[in-house]
Protein backbone atom coordinates (compact mmCIF):
# COMPACT_ATOMS: atom_id res chain seq x y z
CA UNK A 1 0.00 0.00 0.00
CA UNK A 2 2.67 2.48 1.03
CA UNK A 3 4.89 1.58 -1.92
CA UNK A 4 1.94 1.99 -4.32
CA UNK A 5 1.17 5.38 -2.77
CA UNK A 6 4.81 6.52 -3.10
CA UNK A 7 4.93 5.23 -6.66
CA UNK A 8 1.82 7.23 -7.55
CA UNK A 9 3.30 10.39 -6.03
CA UNK A 10 6.49 9.92 -8.05
CA UNK A 11 4.47 9.36 -11.21
CA UNK A 12 2.47 12.55 -10.58
CA UNK A 13 5.65 14.54 -9.91
CA UNK A 14 7.23 13.20 -13.08
CA UNK A 15 4.18 14.17 -15.13
CA UNK A 16 4.22 17.69 -13.66
CA UNK A 17 7.97 18.05 -14.27
CA UNK A 18 7.53 16.93 -17.86
CA UNK A 19 4.74 19.42 -18.23
CA UNK A 20 7.03 22.20 -17.05
CA UNK A 21 9.86 21.09 -19.30
CA UNK A 22 7.58 20.87 -22.34
CA UNK A 23 6.17 24.36 -21.79
CA UNK A 24 8.00 26.51 -24.31
CA UNK A 25 8.82 30.17 -23.63
CA UNK A 26 6.97 32.84 -25.56
CA UNK A 27 8.29 33.34 -29.11
CA UNK A 28 8.14 37.08 -28.42
CA UNK A 29 10.47 36.64 -25.43
CA UNK A 30 12.88 34.58 -27.52
CA UNK A 31 12.80 37.17 -30.33
CA UNK A 32 13.37 40.02 -27.86
CA UNK A 33 16.33 38.32 -26.17
CA UNK A 34 17.92 37.51 -29.54
CA UNK A 35 17.43 40.94 -31.10
CA UNK A 36 18.50 42.96 -28.05
CA UNK A 37 22.05 41.71 -28.69
CA UNK A 38 22.17 44.01 -31.72
CA UNK A 39 22.24 47.10 -29.46
CA UNK A 40 25.68 46.52 -27.84
CA UNK A 41 27.02 45.15 -31.13
CA UNK A 42 26.05 48.42 -32.82
CA UNK A 43 27.91 50.39 -30.15
CA UNK A 44 30.99 48.23 -30.62
CA UNK A 45 30.86 48.55 -34.41
CA UNK A 46 30.64 52.35 -34.13
CA UNK A 47 34.22 52.45 -32.82
CA UNK A 48 35.80 49.28 -34.19
CA UNK A 49 34.35 48.78 -37.69
CA UNK A 50 34.60 52.49 -38.49
CA UNK A 51 37.61 54.80 -38.36
CA UNK A 52 37.01 57.42 -35.67
CA UNK A 53 38.11 60.90 -36.79
CA UNK A 54 37.75 64.02 -34.65
CA UNK A 55 37.67 67.68 -35.66
CA UNK A 56 38.76 69.83 -32.71
CA UNK A 57 37.12 73.22 -31.99
CA UNK A 58 40.15 75.28 -33.05
CA UNK A 59 40.05 73.70 -36.53
CA UNK A 60 36.28 73.83 -37.08
CA UNK A 61 36.52 77.27 -38.71
CA UNK A 62 38.64 75.89 -41.55
CA UNK A 63 37.60 72.22 -41.42
CA UNK A 64 33.81 71.84 -41.79
CA UNK A 65 31.89 68.89 -40.42
CA UNK A 66 30.65 66.55 -43.19
CA UNK A 67 27.28 64.81 -43.27
CA UNK A 68 26.43 61.11 -43.19
CA UNK A 69 26.83 59.69 -46.68
CA UNK A 70 29.51 62.16 -47.80
CA UNK A 71 32.58 60.84 -49.56
CA UNK A 72 35.59 62.11 -47.65
CA UNK A 73 39.35 62.05 -47.50
CA UNK A 74 40.72 62.97 -44.07
CA UNK A 75 44.26 63.87 -43.05
CA UNK A 76 45.48 64.05 -39.47
CA UNK A 77 47.38 62.38 -36.64
CA UNK A 78 46.95 58.59 -36.35
CA UNK A 79 46.47 57.73 -32.66
CA UNK A 80 45.02 55.21 -30.23
CA UNK A 81 42.47 56.56 -27.75
CA UNK A 82 43.02 55.07 -24.27
CA UNK A 83 40.50 57.20 -22.33
CA UNK A 84 38.23 54.32 -21.27
CA UNK A 85 40.65 51.39 -21.23
CA UNK A 86 40.52 51.23 -17.40
CA UNK A 87 36.88 50.08 -17.55
CA UNK A 88 37.42 47.66 -20.44
CA UNK A 89 36.43 50.08 -23.19
CA UNK A 90 38.45 52.31 -25.49
CA UNK A 91 41.60 51.45 -27.36
CA UNK A 92 40.23 52.06 -30.83
CA UNK A 93 42.32 53.87 -33.47
CA UNK A 94 41.57 57.41 -34.61
CA UNK A 95 42.69 60.21 -36.85
CA UNK A 96 42.70 62.93 -34.21
CA UNK A 97 42.95 65.78 -34.81
CA UNK A 98 41.81 66.10 -38.43
CA UNK A 99 43.78 68.91 -40.08
CA UNK A 100 42.52 68.60 -43.64
CA UNK A 101 39.43 67.12 -45.25
CA UNK A 102 38.01 66.66 -48.72
CA UNK A 103 34.22 66.46 -48.78
CA UNK A 104 32.74 65.33 -52.08
CA UNK A 105 35.91 66.56 -53.87
CA UNK A 106 35.99 69.97 -52.13
CA UNK A 107 39.10 70.68 -50.02
CA UNK A 108 39.31 72.33 -46.58
CA UNK A 109 42.04 72.82 -44.00
CA UNK A 110 45.80 72.52 -44.24
CA UNK A 111 47.95 69.69 -45.63
CA UNK A 112 50.72 69.43 -44.66
CA UNK A 113 49.95 70.96 -41.29
CA UNK A 114 52.57 73.42 -40.01
CA UNK A 115 51.37 73.85 -36.41
CA UNK A 116 52.03 71.77 -33.30
CA UNK A 117 51.19 68.08 -33.60
CA UNK A 118 48.49 68.08 -30.88
CA UNK A 119 47.49 71.72 -31.12
CA UNK A 120 43.92 72.24 -29.89
CA UNK A 121 43.48 68.68 -28.60
CA UNK A 122 41.84 68.23 -25.20
CA UNK A 123 43.71 65.78 -22.94
CA UNK A 124 46.43 64.75 -25.42
CA UNK A 125 48.00 62.36 -22.86
CA UNK A 126 45.14 59.90 -23.42
CA UNK A 127 46.19 59.57 -27.06
CA UNK A 128 49.06 57.31 -28.12
CA UNK A 129 50.71 58.31 -31.38
CA UNK A 130 50.89 55.07 -33.38
CA UNK A 131 53.78 56.14 -35.63
CA UNK A 132 56.10 58.66 -34.00
CA UNK A 133 58.34 58.84 -37.08
CA UNK A 134 55.50 59.61 -39.48
CA UNK A 135 52.43 60.49 -37.37
CA UNK A 136 50.11 61.74 -40.13
CA UNK A 137 47.81 59.54 -42.20
CA UNK A 138 45.24 59.96 -44.97
CA UNK A 139 42.08 57.85 -45.13
CA UNK A 140 39.35 57.76 -47.74
CA UNK A 141 35.83 56.48 -47.24
CA UNK A 142 32.18 57.29 -46.60
CA UNK A 143 30.85 59.06 -43.52
CA UNK A 144 28.69 56.64 -41.49
CA UNK A 145 28.03 58.68 -38.32
CA UNK A 146 28.53 62.24 -37.06
CA UNK A 147 27.97 63.62 -33.56
CA UNK A 148 29.32 66.27 -31.21
CA UNK A 149 31.22 65.51 -28.02
CA UNK A 150 31.15 67.36 -24.68
CA UNK A 151 34.73 68.59 -25.23
CA UNK A 152 33.63 70.44 -28.38
CA UNK A 153 35.12 67.91 -30.82
CA UNK A 154 33.03 66.57 -33.66
CA UNK A 155 33.22 62.81 -34.14
CA UNK A 156 33.15 61.82 -37.80
CA UNK A 157 33.12 58.02 -38.07
CA UNK A 158 34.21 56.84 -41.49
CA UNK A 159 33.51 53.56 -43.26
CA UNK A 160 36.97 53.41 -44.85
CA UNK A 161 37.73 52.06 -48.29
CA UNK A 162 39.37 48.62 -48.38
CA UNK A 163 42.91 49.93 -48.88
CA UNK A 164 42.73 51.88 -45.59
CA UNK A 165 41.62 49.03 -43.32
CA UNK A 166 45.09 48.91 -41.75
CA UNK A 167 44.23 52.19 -40.01
CA UNK A 168 41.60 50.39 -37.91
CA UNK A 169 42.58 48.52 -34.78
CA UNK A 170 42.78 44.81 -35.77
CA UNK A 171 39.55 43.08 -34.69
CA UNK A 172 36.78 40.87 -36.06
CA UNK A 173 34.65 43.93 -36.91
CA UNK A 174 37.31 45.69 -39.00
CA UNK A 175 35.82 45.70 -42.49
CA UNK A 176 35.07 47.99 -45.41
CA UNK A 177 31.56 46.53 -45.59
CA UNK A 178 28.70 48.64 -44.10
CA UNK A 179 28.60 46.52 -40.94
CA UNK A 180 27.74 49.42 -38.64
CA UNK A 181 24.83 50.53 -40.83
CA UNK A 182 23.45 46.98 -40.89
CA UNK A 183 23.71 46.56 -37.13
CA UNK A 184 22.25 50.02 -36.53
CA UNK A 185 19.18 49.03 -38.53
CA UNK A 186 18.91 45.71 -36.69
CA UNK A 187 19.22 47.47 -33.31
CA UNK A 188 15.64 48.74 -33.78
CA UNK A 189 14.22 45.21 -34.02
CA UNK A 190 13.59 44.87 -30.24
CA UNK A 191 11.19 47.83 -30.56
CA UNK A 192 9.48 46.05 -33.46
CA UNK A 193 9.14 42.92 -31.31
CA UNK A 194 7.58 44.91 -28.44
CA UNK A 195 5.12 46.65 -30.78
CA UNK A 196 4.21 43.30 -32.36
CA UNK A 197 3.64 41.78 -28.91
CA UNK A 198 1.31 44.61 -27.90
CA UNK A 199 -0.55 44.39 -31.21
CA UNK A 200 -1.12 40.65 -30.79
CA UNK A 201 -2.20 41.26 -27.18
CA UNK A 202 -4.94 43.57 -28.46
CA UNK A 203 -6.06 41.49 -31.45
CA UNK A 204 -5.66 38.00 -29.99
CA UNK A 205 -5.37 38.40 -26.21
CA UNK A 206 -5.44 34.64 -25.62
CA UNK A 207 -2.03 34.38 -27.33
CA UNK A 208 -0.06 36.52 -24.85
CA UNK A 209 0.33 36.77 -21.10
CA UNK A 210 -0.54 40.49 -21.01
CA UNK A 211 -3.54 39.89 -23.24
CA UNK A 212 -4.87 37.14 -20.97
CA UNK A 213 -4.18 39.24 -17.88
CA UNK A 214 -6.08 42.24 -19.24
CA UNK A 215 -8.99 40.10 -20.39
CA UNK A 216 -9.13 38.42 -16.97
CA UNK A 217 -9.27 41.77 -15.16
CA UNK A 218 -12.03 42.99 -17.44
CA UNK A 219 -14.14 39.99 -16.44
CA UNK A 220 -13.65 40.85 -12.75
Amino acid sequence: MISDYVRQILINMTIRMHGICLKLPSPFLIAFLVTIVFIPLTGYALFYSLLVTEIVPTDQIDVPVPSVGDKVSVFGVWVQDTEFTEIGLGGWYEIHPVRYIEINDKSYGEMPFTGELMEGVWGPRRLIILDTQDPYRIANGTVAEVFGNIDGDYHVHVNVDKEYLQLLRPNAFATSLPLYQILKTLSFTPIVVIISYLAVSLVKPEKTYIGRLVRKRKKI
